[in-house]
C-alpha cells in the first residue's frame, strides 16, 4: 500500500486509488447489468457485492504476489499481510452504501429493483465527485485543485455513463 494514495477521512485511512477504482468497477458491471435488466433485489444485490468481492480478491492476490515476487526483501511477516488484507478488503467497503440501497428497496417496495441500481450507479458518480474534490483540495491547491478534481472525476464517471447511452441503442 503506497503512503501517496491514502487520505485521512475523519478515523478512517482511505485509499483513493481503490475508491475510484473499485466504484468505476462497480459502475460499469451495473451499468450493463441494467441493459439486460434486473430480475429481482437479491440480483441487485449480486451484481454489487460479485465484482466487489473479484476485485477485492484480484488485488489482494496481485499485492501479494507483487510483494513476494520482491527477491530483495524476505517473505511477509504475519503484520504485512494483514495489513494487505486490510488494504484490499477498502473494496469491500464500498458495498456498504449500494447495498444499502437496495436493502431499503427491497424492504420497503419504495422503488424496483432496477431504479435501486440505477441510484447506485448516479451515488457511485457522486462520489467520484467527492473523491476528486477532496483528493484535489488535498494537494494543496485550493478551491481550483479541489474543482479539477472534481471536474476529473465527474469526466470519468460520464465516460461509464456514456456506456450506457451505447448500450442502449
Amino acid at each position: 500500500m503506497s503512503g501517496m494514495s491514502v487520505v485521512r477521512w475523519g478515523p478512517l485511512r482511505l485509499d483513493v486509488e481503490i475508491g475510484v477504482e473499485g466504484t468505476v468497477v462497480l459502475m460499469t458491471v451495473l451499468v450493463v447489468a441494467l441493459d439486460d435488466g434486473i430480475a429481482d433485489y437479491v440480483e441487485a444485490g449480486q451484481l454489487i457485492v460479485g465484482p466487489l468481492l473479484a476485485t477485492f480478491a484480484a488485488h489482494l492476490f496481485a499485492t501479494t504476489l507483487a510483494r513476494r515476487a520482491r527477491q530483495d526483501l524476505p517473505p511477509p511477516t504475519r503484520a504485512e499481510r494483514r495489513r494487505m488484507w486490510r488494504h484490499s478488503a477498502e473494496f469491500l467497503l464500498l458495498a456498504v452504501v449500494p447495498l444499502l440501497v437496495v436493502i431499503v428497496g427491497g424492504t420497503t417496495g419504495l422503488y424496483t429493483p432496477e431504479i435501486a441500481v440505477d441510484a447506485v450507479i448516479w451515488l457511485g458518480l457522486a462520489f467520484l465527485v467527492v473523491v476528486g474534490g477532496v483528493a484535489g483540495w488535498r494537494s494543496g491547491r485550493g478551491v481550483r485543485g479541489a474543482l479539477r478534481g472534481a471536474v476529473g472525476a465527474f469526466v470519468l464517471g460520464l465516460v461509464v455513463l456514456l456506456l450506457r447511452v451505447v448500450l442502449e441503442q
